[in-house]
């Protein structure tokens, strides 16, 4: 069994706010079953250029076994 660690973004993000709710108000994404794909890359992709999300995620990161 591996073990992955998650990294939250800061729930009180702007941008990360404004993008996921923007990204699961949408009916086809939701439907389509690709929006855990997408939300995890936005994910990565703006932690990397988000200080407050890097911070965040490093005060509150978790081992998950999977």
């Amino acid at each position: 069994m591996r073990a992955h660690y998650e990294m939250p973004l800061d729930p009180d993000c702007e941008v990360a706010k404004d993008y996921l709710s923007s990204l699961w108000d949408d009916p086809m994404t939701a439907y389509s079953g690709v929006g855990d794909e997408i939300q995890e890359s936005f994910e990565k992709e703006h932690r990397v250029s988000c200080e407050r999300c890097q911070e965040y995620g490093a005060a509150n990161v978790e081992a998950v076994l999977g």
